[in-house]
């Protein structure tokens, strides 16, 4: 058992390398890759595949037709909705929405009515009477007034489930008690509203959509009116509002005033506040006048001591000075004694003069001197006595000044004392006083507004008006036929798209070569096209009577066709797989029924014998044999009868025309079939055979449906499955190609059949769409 392991790794080792001529390795890069490891070669694939956008358009291309169809239909759908709709017209009104106008009652100037402009930004507000205008209420109201619930548009709407539901009769209600008309009315209604403010301005966009233009107009303008006239209700039942609380507040305020102004004439009663206000009264006038004539007393006291003082010196030389003392003081010593002291002085001066006169004329012993000097003598005794009488009448009047000063200072005191308590009291009177004012003033601006109130309660004023009143519109507004149908058309491709995403998603065939490979994780032998819808040329005269006619050999019935290239391609990838100088067994097989494997068994065997190999063709399909049918045989003998021993006459069947080519059919059915072919006879049959032929081709029935090829798979060199493009799915191809290995049978590669020439990856996989000028001129001859 080891050593068939062993045997085994180091076979694996060896078919999965590609070695040239000269042994040097095909696969010699660093990069990172990953090898799937099947019996001839690696497949080598990226760790991370990129969908790029070659990809997406080769997808969307082999997808057309879903894309093409999803288009269509949403564009007939899109075309039949724009054309069967009922047409809607739509009309406009446009309002402006002012700031609050000044003939509003505002109680307080920084904060308007509800809804005005000062309240709150403008662009709230706007939006508040967006939604007033879009509301039920109104809504409600339009309906009544125009009777909308008797338009046919207007009372649909209903649910299918409405018929199931246990529901009670309204058809004898009032709209406003019946639900379900209700909702379906303003729903309706609602649905075909709208009301927008116009960016930039104070104006409002008001619409309505409406099968008849002129009910949409009639409807706007209805909303437009219930709409000002709801505004001017409110504000007019604001203002009546405030002027019946203001009528209460100032009764009430009234009386506050009344009683304020009582307990302030009490209070000043008591007080004995009698003058004008609390700082003008006859307290502090009094005390007023005491202060002055204290200071008065002060000033006379004083001047009155400066006349005594200076009157006691004695000196008549300053009598000129105490005069002008006692003449500012008001001293009673200044009007006689003082002007009499003056005159002495001066008729004192005048004898001095007139003695210093006489003395320079006459001598002392002048009589006239000496008269002149007893004059001199009396006035100046007189002038000693008067002064010494004017120091007295000083003192006198220093003492009376002195007696008045302290008697004015102590009713100025007494006065102080009288004022302090009025002091008191003021306080008290003050705060009473701006009391009494305070409500005063409250109550006069309150009448105040009370009289604007019963003035504007009868104004009909309102910040709203009507720009554009709605008008019939002369064409309609839905549908839109080039939107719908661009709508219809973008949607179409968009849903195509996705269909077409999805269906390559979830299409688990295989289609091209590279998903063959990828799945069986061997290499792609070739591909043959679909040709059965497509070739149409006449058969050569020499294969007239050997082929049916719905043969497949394409080889030998259509030589020039694009299917018979792909043959021969395949014979070219087939001989650089297999050994050149032994013979070699192929097992012709696929997943399932009508996938091809007859036929490519046909067309293989035959291009092989064309390049002058000997070749044998082996029909192992025990159970539904077509070889005879496809070269119309009539022979009764075939592989049954030589692996059971029985007659071979006639076996092998030659070819006219191809002499290396040999025809070995099923021959007679067998009710065992997989154990004839999994006998020793088969594996003693295909030993001789290797010593007369270069390539055997045994065409076997489907390896999922029955065991005939995984028995026979082991007595030969390696297996070829056939794939059906658009058929064979991948879950079947992995479990196939799992059987055969488990049979440790080498698995040659893969043959892409039926892949269709008009598809994307047919042109992505030879890189051009096939045309008579680029190659499809070769396949065909001219002359036919």
């Amino acid at each position: 058992m080891n050593e068939f392991f062993e045997h085994e790794k180091r076979g694996n080792e060896m078919d999965n390398k590609i070695v040239r001529k000269g042994g040097t390795e095909l696969l010699e890069s660093g990069e990172p890759f990953i090898e799937r490891r099947g019996r001839a070669r690696a497949i080598v694939q990226p760790l991370e595949q990129v969908v790029s956008f070659s990809e997406v358009w080769r997808i969307l291309c082999k997808r057309k037709r879903i894309i093409w169809i999803c288009t269509f239909v949403i564009f007939a759908a899109a075309l039949g909705y724009t054309l069967t709709i009922t047409p809607r017209y739509r009309t406009t009104s446009i309002i402006e929405f002012n700031k609050s106008n000044t003939d509003s009652l505002e109680l307080d100037e920084r904060s308007g009515m509800p809804g005005g402009a000062n309240a709150m930004d403008y662009g709230v507000t706007q939006r508040t009477q967006v939604n007033a205008l879009a509301s039920d209420t109104l809504a409600l109201q339009v309906v009544r007034d125009l009777n909308l619930e008797s338009r046919k548009e207007f009372s649909r709407g209903y649910s299918p489930l409405d018929y199931f539901r246990s529901m009670t009769d309204e058809s004898r209600l009032p709209l406003e008690k019946a639900p379900h008309r209700l909702a379906t009315v303003l729903k309706t209604y609602h649905k075909n509203l709208k009301v927008e403010p116009i960016l930039g301005t104070r104006m409002i966009s008001v619409q309505f959509m409406n099968p008849d233009p002129e009910v949409s107009a009639k409807i706007v303008n209805n909303l437009v009116s219930a709409y000002t006239e709801q505004y001017f209700r409110i504000r007019y039942a604001a203002t009546v509002q405030a002027s019946d609380w203001l009528s209460q507040q100032l009764n009430d305020l009234k009386a506050e005033v009344e009683s304020s102004h009582q307990k302030l004439a009490d209070f000043q009663r008591q007080a004995g506040i009698l003058g004008t206000d609390e700082t003008h009264n006859i307290v502090m006038t009094r005390l007023q006048q005491i202060d002055g004539q204290l200071t008065t007393a002060q000033a006379n006291r004083i001047l009155a001591q400066a006349v005594w003082q200076l009157a006691q010196t004695g000196n008549p030389e300053l009598l000129p000075g105490l005069v002008n003392v006692s003449l500012s003081a008001g001293s009673s010593t200044a009007p006689a004694s003082l002007a009499l002291v003056q005159n002495l002085r001066a008729q004192q001066n005048q004898l001095k003069m007139q003695y210093a006169e006489a003395a320079s004329k006459y001598g002392s012993a002048y009589p006239k001197l000496i008269e002149l000097q007893s004059k001199l003598d009396e006035i100046n005794v007189n002038i000693q006595t008067e002064v010494v009488n004017l120091a007295a009448r000083a003192h006198n009047d220093f003492l009376a000044t002195q007696q008045t000063q302290d008697g004015l200072r102590v009713a100025f005191e007494k006065a102080k004392e009288e004022a302090n308590q009025q002091n008191d009291s003021a306080v008290q009177y003050t705060l009473l006083k701006h009391e009494a004012e305070s409500r005063r003033n409250l109550y006069d601006g309150l009448s105040q507004k009370l009289k604007e109130a019963g003035v504007l309660a009868s104004l009909r004023s309102s910040n709203i008006v009507v720009m554009d009143p709605a008008r019939p519109s002369d064409r309609p507004a839905r549908p839109i036929l080039l939107l719908n149908l661009g709508l219809g058309l973008i949607g179409g491709l968009l849903f195509g798209v996705l269909g077409a995403v999805v269906a390559e998603n979830l299409d688990e065939t295989i289609s091209s070569p590279e998903q063959a490979e990828e799945v069986s994780q061997v290499s792609s032998l070739g591909f043959v096209p679909r040709w059965k819808s497509r070739l149409a040329v006449k058969k050569p005269s020499k294969f007239n009577e050997l082929l049916a006619a719905d043969a497949g050999a394409l080889i030998l019935g259509q030589p020039h066709s694009q299917a018979a290239e792909a043959y021969r391609g395949l014979r070219t990838s087939i001989m650089q797989s297999m050994r050149a100088t032994e013979c070699n067994v192929l097992l012709v097989t696929s997943a399932f029924p009508k996938e091809g494997k007859t036929t490519t068994s046909i067309n293989c065997a035959a291009a092989f014998a064309q390049q002058g190999l000997r070749v044998l063709l082996v029909e192992a399909d025990l159970r539904r044999p077509k070889l005879c049918s496809q070269f119309n045989l009539t022979s009764t003998n075939g592989l049954s009868s030589l692996i059971s021993g029985g007659t071979s006459s006639g076996l092998p069947l030659k070819m006219p025309g191809i002499s290396n080519l040999s025809i070995i059919p099923a021959g007679p059915r067998s009710s065992y079939p997989a154990e004839i072919l999994g006998s020793q006879g088969a594996k003693a049959l295909i030993t001789k055979w290797r010593s007369e032929y270069d390539y055997i081709f045994i065409d076997t029935p489907p390896v999922m449906s029955v065991t005939d090829a995984a028995v026979l798979a082991p007595f030969c060199d390696g297996v070829i499955m056939i794939v059906r493009s658009g058929i064979t799915t991948k879950k079947s191809l992995i479990r196939a190609m799992e059987l055969f290995r488990r049979t440790q049978t080498r698995i040659v590669g893969t043959v892409l059949n039926a892949f269709d020439v008009d598809s994307a990856d047919y042109h992505h996989y030879i890189g051009y769409k096939p045309t008579a000028e680029n190659g499809n001129g070769y396949y065909i001859p001219e002359n036919n």
